[in-house]
């Protein structure tokens, strides 16, 4: 009888770990956006820790490694987009923070972050329709750098940047 092996730190960290933290600070970072425009007090608090949170679980996903198929036929500039898209999702959060709390910088870092993720959810949704191996790749990062394109968009009309 063997016994099962126990996934290692970075296994547990990536497939369980993250997701989660993921969710709970989406979840938190709602929660502060309908205080704070509900102006209650204690909103900027829970905004900073939600997004923040956020933010970091974005960039430390990145870096994640990815399960390719043995036969697979991606693209490998596929590799590349899967970690722009995380990071400059990671700076648009960071700018929605700012943007949010009226702190110094936040137009350039929403242009920044906007911009980058514009484009490579662009390159990276035609990448997956010219090739469907590249979905397996590219399939999580675009399921978070959609909505966090279309909510950029959305701070940098407030701040009336375009």
């Amino acid at each position: 009888m063997s016994t099962p092996q126990n996934p290692n730190f970075g296994e547990l960290l990536y497939k369980t770990i993250l997701p989660k933290v993921l969710l709970i600070a989406l979840l938190v970072s709602a929660i502060g956006l309908a205080l704070h425009f509900l102006n209650s007090s204690g909103a900027a608090d829970i905004l900073m820790i939600g997004l923040s949170t956020l933010a970091g679980a974005c960039f430390v996903s990145a870096f994640a490694p990815v399960a390719l198929p043995a036969d697979s036929g991606h693209s490998p500039y596929s590799l590349i987009l899967y970690k722009l898209v995380y990071i400059s999702a990671a700076v648009t959060v960071i700018g929605i923070l700012f943007s949010v709390l009226r702190l110094e910088g936040y137009k350039e870092m929403m242009m920044i972050g906007c911009g980058a993720l514009g484009i490579a959810v662009l390159i990276s949704a035609a990448l997956v329709g010219t090739n469907s191996d590249n979905m397996a790749i590219l399939k999580r990062p675009l399921i978070i750098g959609v909505p966090l394109f279309l909510a950029g968009g959305y701070f940098l009309y407030q701040a009336s940047i375009i």
